[in-house]
């Protein structure tokens, strides 16, 4: 078996995606990805992490036990889609790379196969970091960049054992990546765990070298993934419309469901659509030597780690040139806040 663990934001949902529409010539070769038949499937990108729920419920802390006891069948059919595989089996749950060493063994001993190897998708934290928080704004938070960066400071700075044992100090638990190899390298051993480096740029690449750390090296699909969905996040001006628009409707005592809604107009029917939408998120300027501390220090740890990397290391330090990004305009603002008006006139009336 083969655990693709994420990380989040690493080219996970590619993959993903990618191995989904794949699975049969992915079978071809000797690697089976379960997915649900085509007419049973509940989310759009094909993976295993809401089956995990139904196993490892409040592990995860956004899961409530309601939410863990819906997801306990989608578990029992995941266990007996393994058992009854011949082969190797691949699993992908980006959420899998924040869980606890016991939850980790709960997950090991009821899988029940003897035989695991672990592979972890990564890149740079001045890559990651603008990308986690601006999916932190698109599901309705209200906090800014910089303190969202203040927040991972501090909780960066607790002890290593502290970050081991608070379900909710997650993120380091993920991305301090030299200690999440360790981690899975304790119930493994070493030799069972590759990180693969993504490089952005081409995302073909990210495929080559995962296919390497699954066991298919020069596997390419037949399908054509040209009608594959492209995944565009937030750009700097409107993620700080978004953030104010979260704040009012927080204020305004928005019913969550519909707040999401709105959110949703505003990014297909407003944003998406613009041609010009502005620069892009990156990591503020008196931020950069210290998330660049931050890279030194876990990339130091994943190379002593003794686990195999796939790629290369520099693709998990920061890239200067990239980060010397402008901030954005108050006219850039001021356009992505008419384009949010456009999209939802109408919509907004009120709580």
């Amino acid at each position: 078996m083969i655990l693709h663990i994420g990380l989040q934001k690493s080219g996970t949902t590619y993959l993903q995606e990618l191995i989904a529409s794949g699975a049969s010539e992915l079978a071809e070769a000797g690697v089976v990805y379960p997915v649900a038949p085509a007419g049973r499937r509940r989310r759009r990108t094909e993976n295993h992490e809401w089956a995990s729920y139904g196993l490892l419920g409040p592990e995860y802390p956004w899961v409530s036990e309601q939410r863990a006891a819906a997801e306990k069948g989608a578990w029992k059919t995941l266990e007996r889609q393994v058992a009854r595989t011949k082969g190797t089996v691949l699993l992908s749950a980006e959420a899998l790379s924040v869980i606890r060493t016991p939850a980790i063994r709960t997950l090991l001993d009821r899988l029940a196969v003897s035989d695991v190897e672990i592979v972890v998708t990564a890149r740079s934290l001045s890559r990651t970091l603008p990308s986690l928080w601006q999916q932190h704004v698109r599901n309705g938070r209200r906090l800014g960049f910089e303190r969202y960066l203040d927040m991972l400071g501090e909780q960066r700075r607790m002890p290593a054992a502290r970050i081991e044992e608070d379900a909710g100090l997650h993120l380091w638990r993920a991305f301090a990546i030299g200690r999440l190899v360790r981690r899975w390298a304790r119930e493994v051993g070493e030799s069972r765990v590759r990180v693969v480096t993504s490089p952005g740029r081409p995302p073909e690449l990210l495929w080559t070298r995962f296919a390497e750390a699954i066991g298919v090296p020069g596997f390419t699909f037949r399908t054509d993934d040209a009608g594959r969905p492209v995944h565009t996040g937030l750009t700097a001006p409107e993620a700080v419309v978004l953030t104010s628009l979260n704040a009012a409707l927080a204020s305004a005592g928005w019913p969550s469901d519909r707040a999401r809604r709105l959110r949703e107009a505003v990014l297909t029917d407003g944003f998406q659509p613009r041609a010009e939408r502005g620069p892009r998120i990156a990591i503020p300027a008196h931020w950069r030597s210290r998330v660049a501390d931050w890279s030194a220090e876990d990339v130091a740890d994943l190379l002593d780690s003794g686990v195999t990397l796939i790629g290369e290391s520099a693709d998990l330090r920061p890239e200067p040139a990239r980060e010397d990004v402008p901030a954005p305009t108050i006219e850039e603002v001021g356009a992505a806040c008419a384009a949010a008006v456009l999209a939802v006139n109408g919509r907004a009336t009120g709580p």
